[in-house]
């Protein structure tokens, strides 16, 4: 029985978290790797491991070995068939615990915010807080762009 779960194996689980939220990302989340600085690859890997923390602790540990090994089988290149049943067992999962989804959408946001939102930002001066306020400011004359949570906010500075 495992104890820990290996960056891999969070790896899959965060892949499959990902595409179940945002369509696609994890691809994306795959090939961040070669397009985010090393930093935020750091940034992205703790996140990762947190997310699989989450679900690890939630969905497999204590469960029988088949179960519980199914996050290091699917970490595997070749292990097609062992990711689609991880991915039917968290659909699963998910679909049943509205709150545990939403524990788990939070943190996949998070790094959703990571691979592809932090990648693209050119402003001068951005500081962004995961799970609360971002702002923007680029230039004292230039507009204030605030979002909290949703939707997003316009505030204009006119001096």
């Amino acid at each position: 029985m495992l104890d820990a779960l290996s960056l891999a194996a969070a790896t899959a689980i965060a892949k499959i978290v990902l595409d179940k939220f945002y369509e696609g990302a994890g691809k994306k989340l795959e090939d961040s790797a070669t397009k985010l600085g090393e930093a935020a690859v750091a940034k992205v890997n703790e996140k990762v491991q947190q997310l699989g923390n989450v679900i690890w602790q939630r969905c497999f540990k204590g469960k029988p070995t088949d179960v519980a090994q199914l996050p290091e089988q699917a970490a595997k290149p070749e292990a097609e068939a062992e990711r689609q049943k991880l991915l039917d067992y968290l659909g699963s999962v998910l679909d049943r615990d509205n709150d545990f989804t939403q524990e788990v959408k939070q943190l996949a946001g998070e790094i959703h915010q990571v691979v592809f939102e932090m990648k693209d930002i050119n402003a001068k001066n951005v500081q962004q807080v995961f799970g609360g306020q971002g702002l923007q400011v680029n230039d004292s004359k230039a507009p204030i762009i605030q979002a909290t949570n949703s939707p997003i906010t316009f505030n204009y500075n006119n001096d």
